[in-house]
């Protein structure tokens, strides 16, 4: 008896120490989920009213809190129900997006899906304003009423690796007029009300026998509300523009109903139907390549190079706080004035962020990282 007491004794204390902390950075709330794992959460009850979700969310892949560094690697069931947000971008650290994440965030437009997803979830994006939706590659079902009530969906692009739609998946969806399906067999869509009282979609597949075997499916083969057609080539080119979105980012603008291949350098980093895709402004600058695709057959690429100038030399000014590294921790030494410290590192991820009126310690691990105080970068090598 007294041994068991020890061992619930111990389980009890495991448990405690196991509990996960939430907490918020950059304007996203975040829980813990692991030693070094977080997943971006709900805006807690009690801050709802004064800091509700609002606008466009750029999620970083790692956050900073208490002294460590978390990995971003997931959205919790209904983290952006009925928000405010605009544009959301979902870094591709994260695998899993919770049912109903982005639910009838009405004002939500743009959606940029992170490339390791394992699967469009129950009610991921019903009842948004998203205009064109790209998923990546790997993801094999689209769950249940995932798109519904999506009034201005109009293009979607599905990967080669689909396998299922799930009931009412893009039910009352009428402005659905595009399915760009690389998969090269009709995907399962035999769910009640998935495509109901829908009409006029044109549907492009990967070739010629891929329209044959859709043709001879029961659902797909409806020519009340399919046209199939056999995949072109694209040629669509941008004009490699870009521009300043804030103090952190950059962003290219995107759209005309398709989807993106990123890379940065010979890595692809995103695949996008979103308006607009936003890279990390750093002090040693990069080059993006973007190429326009449909999922089957892309365009010709065009190149963008952000120049490192767009991050500048700090101008001296005796009133600003003095910024230095020291025993594995960058030291920021007198008044901040209410500013935001931010800490990116050299590629460019966020590592701290937070408003501060004085002296400052952060300990990070090796490297060399920007320093923003306000708007005034300082580079340290730690």
């Amino acid at each position: 008896m007294k041994l068991s007491k020890i061992f619930l004794s111990v389980a009890a204390l495991s448990a405690m120490c196991a509990q996960a902390e939430s907490f918020e950075a950059g304007g996203i709330h975040f829980t813990t989920t692991g030693a070094n794992s977080v997943k971006v959460d709900r805006v807690p009850a009690d801050k709802a009213v004064t800091s509700p979700y609002k606008g466009v969310y750029i999620i970083p892949e790692q956050v900073y809190f208490d002294g460590a560094n978390y990995n971003v690697t997931a959205i919790a069931d209904s983290a952006f129900y009925q928000s405010k947000a605009t544009e959301i971008q979902v870094p591709n650290s994260v695998k899993t997006i919770g049912e109903g994440a982005f639910a009838y965030a009405s004002d939500l437009t743009s959606v940029t899906l992170p490339l390791n997803l394992n699967a469009v979830s129950k009610l991921m994006l019903a009842g948004t304003s998203v205009v064109n939706v790209a998923v990546p590659e790997g993801v094999k079902n689209i769950g249940w009423g995932a798109f519904q009530s999506c009034g201005l969906l109009h293009t979607m692009l599905l990967p080669s690796t689909t396998k299922k739609i799930e009931a009412y998946g893009y039910n009352n969806c009428h402005n659905l007029y595009e399915i760009y399906c690389a998969a090269p067999a009709a995907p399962e869509a035999s769910g009640w009300a998935i495509f109901i009282g829908l009409s006029g979609i044109d549907v492009i597949v990967p070739d010629e026998e891929a329209v044959e075997k859709y043709a001879a499916n029961a659902i797909w083969g409806n020519e009340e509300t399919f046209t199939l057609y056999p995949s072109e080539d694209v040629s669509i080119s941008m004009t490699g523009e870009v521009e300043k979105y804030n103090d952190q980012y950059m962003r290219f603008a995107l759209g005309n109903n398709l989807a993106y291949k990123i890379y940065k350098g010979d890595e692809q980093i995103a695949l996008t139907a979103a308006d607009y895709y936003y890279v990390p402004i750093t002090a040693e600058g990069a080059e993006y390549t973007i190429v326009p695709t449909d999922m089957m057959n892309d365009a010709d690429p065009t190149t963008v190079i952000i120049e490192p100038s767009a991050v500048k030399n700090v101008i001296a000014d005796y009133d600003l706080p003095k910024v230095y590294g020291r025993d594995g921790a960058i030291h920021i030494h007198g008044n901040t004035h209410g500013d935001m410290v931010t800490v990116f590192d050299m590629y460019g991820r966020l590592c701290f962020r937070r408003h501060t009126n004085g002296d400052e310690v952060i300990t990070l691990d090796k490297g060399i990282y920007i320093v923003l105080v306000g708007n005034h970068p300082t580079k340290v090598r730690l």
